[in-house]
């Protein structure tokens, strides 16, 4: 019998799937793949597959040679290019996707901060919030949910840090090489500009953090962690543009 093609909205929900689940877990016998191949009435392996085949587009993955199906690769790479060119309009969309497809009656995450405030924003907070929900999800799996600076794996404490600032780029809100999984303590600290990331990846301590006394905390959490090279995820990987944006105009 011949295959059923994938629609539009499978393959964003798909694409949605596959930035929730941390890249190690990509396979059939995940709960969350059986779910979801459950609501789009397909067999697990194909949802598996299909998963892998977005994974094998990423950067990251193509100097490992991971390899998709070949013969419907062409239909995902679409996807995933126009995700490559406009992040914040397929983040929307495919968080609609697998919200009506794979989990109807979900709502946005009650932990999602509230987008900033303004004219033009009012009138897009429900796109907004999806395209943050979409980013905090992506950013978080993808570094398999524990802090690239001091590993750090307890989910209430985490955040999906931008490393270009929310209000420095719109382009760059739902792209998740624009973030890093922080600490509560490291997000505060990345954000205002007192610890950032070097062109090896290398953990890089502001003066004004260097300056301070040596109490436990301050030990730990930044003078023994200077030098130490940030966790990379195994897709999205910073892009180094927004390092070197932080580096220039946010770090001090």
């Amino acid at each position: 019998m011949r295959s059923r093609n994938w629609s539009r909205d499978e393959l964003l929900a798909c694409f949605n799937l596959y930035c929730r689940i941390p890249f190690g877990k990509l396979h059939k016998g995940n709960p969350e793949i059986i779910e979801a191949a459950n609501a789009l009435h397909r067999t697990p392996s194909a949802v598996a597959m299909k998963l892998v085949n977005f994974a094998s587009f990423d950067p990251a993955q193509r100097r490992r040679n991971v390899k998709g199906l070949v013969n419907v690769s062409r239909q995902d790479r679409a996807l995933w290019e126009e995700f490559e060119g406009d992040p914040n309009s397929i983040a929307e969309r495919s968080e609609e996707a697998f919200n009506r497809i794979i989990m109807p009656g979900a709502t946005l995450e009650e932990e999602m901060p509230t987008p900033p405030q303004g004219p033009t924003e009012k009138l897009l907070e429900r796109p907004m919030r999806l395209v943050q929900s979409f980013f905090r999800r992506a950013v978080l799996a993808s570094y398999g949910y524990r802090c690239c600076f001091c590993k750090l794996d307890v989910i209430a404490l985490l955040n999906a840090s931008h490393i270009v600032p929310w209000n420095a780029s719109v382009e760059l809100r739902a792209d998740p090489r624009n973030g890093l999984c922080l600490c509560a303590l490291h997000d505060r600290a990345f954000d205002r500009g007192l610890v950032g990331v070097d062109e090896s990846n290398r953990v890089v301590i502001s003066e004004r953090l260097s300056r301070k006394a040596l109490v436990p905390l301050h030990r730990v959490a930044f003078s023994e962690l200077e030098g130490i090279r940030i966790d990379l995820p195994a897709r999205f990987q910073p892009l180094q543009s927004c390092l070197e944006h932080h580096r220039r105009w946010v770090f001090k």
